[in-house]
């Protein structure tokens, strides 16, 4: 253990900064070394200079109005990562309120109503800080190609749009989770820029996931009807290089130079099927492989 003493640093001015030196045996004994050190300023005018736990979650708590945009606000609260949301009640909101929380509920992995009030519902979310982010992906990618093939047996006569829908809801709840969880892990300081770099193309994955379930959704939407013609073979091939496209990303165990090529072959038999297929069935297939292939890029 380091003697308890009291030690006097030059404060020192360089390049319109200013620097106080950490006492050598304190640095070493704790291993902080190229680490980071977090800084609280005090009441009394003092600074509190202790090690940054990497990974340590702190709970956060937030209020929010009861308006019209309550639904937006929770929302958005909870993208931040706060982890208690707390709803002020104003005359007459209640039922407002109510209506709100239970939207986000359905749409919010884990937040949960703990407690209601004359004054305020207070929600609180109860999500793991470690989650999987790759577990997450993965889900959305198999949940999105789910919706292409049964989008594709409607566009030949069978199936249920509603099924369809219910997928998208389970995309749209995935994708709000992980961007919960990324904005929450990159505010932590002892991050290094490959880690922060990896959660921005993170996030940017997700969200073209989350597009190609909306794409998915309107093709299923679509009042057409059309024979074989080439369809079921051109969703598979879409599905399969999706799932790959997501696997380069996440693991770097496909080829880039063959996923590309696919790529080139699959944009040019759409752009074959113009006047064959209804246009909008050519034109969301063809928006949905543009978003594969921004998937590429970013592996």
């Amino acid at each position: 253990m380091l003697n308890l003493v009291v030690t006097f640093k030059r404060v020192i001015r360089i390049s319109g900064g200013y620097y106080v030196a950490l006492p050598k045996g304190w640095v070493e004994q704790l291993g902080l070394a190229g680490s980071y050190v977090k800084i609280e300023y005090l009441p009394d005018g003092s600074l509190l200079v202790r090690p940054a736990e990497r990974g340590r979650e702190e709970q956060l708590s937030v209020k929010v109005l009861c308006d019209e945009h309550v639904f937006r606000r929770i929302l958005s609260a909870y993208l931040k990562g706060y982890e208690v949301i707390e709803v002020e009640l104003s005359p007459g909101c209640l039922d407002k309120a109510r209506a709100g929380v239970e939207s986000a509920q359905r749409l919010l992995p884990g937040l949960e109503l703990v407690e209601e009030g004359s004054e305020r519902l207070v929600l609180q979310c109860f999500i793991k800080p470690d989650y999987n982010l790759d577990s997450i992906i993965y889900r959305m990618d198999s949940t999105t190609r789910e919706m292409l093939l049964k989008a594709t047996d409607l566009l030949l006569g069978g199936g249920d749009a509603s099924a369809v829908s219910a997928l998208d809801d389970r995309v749209d709840r995935l994708y709000f989770l992980a961007v919960r969880i990324m904005r929450r892990r990159i505010r932590d300081p002892t991050l290094s820029p490959d880690e922060r770099l990896r959660l921005l193309d993170m996030r940017l994955t997700a969200k073209n996931l989350e597009n190609l379930g909306d794409s998915y959704e309107s093709l299923a939407r679509l009042d057409a009807r059309l024979p074989e013609e080439g369809l079921a073979e051109a969703s598979r091939a879409l599905a399969d290089l999706q799932r790959r496209s997501v696997k380069l990303f996440l693991e770097g165990s496909e080829s880039r130079d063959e996923l590309l090529l696919d790529y080139r072959r699959l944009e040019e038999y759409l752009k074959s099927r113009e006047g064959v297929w209804p246009r909008a069935v050519v034109e969301k297939l063809a928006f949905a492989l543009v978003l594969v292939k921004d998937i590429i890029d970013l592996a």
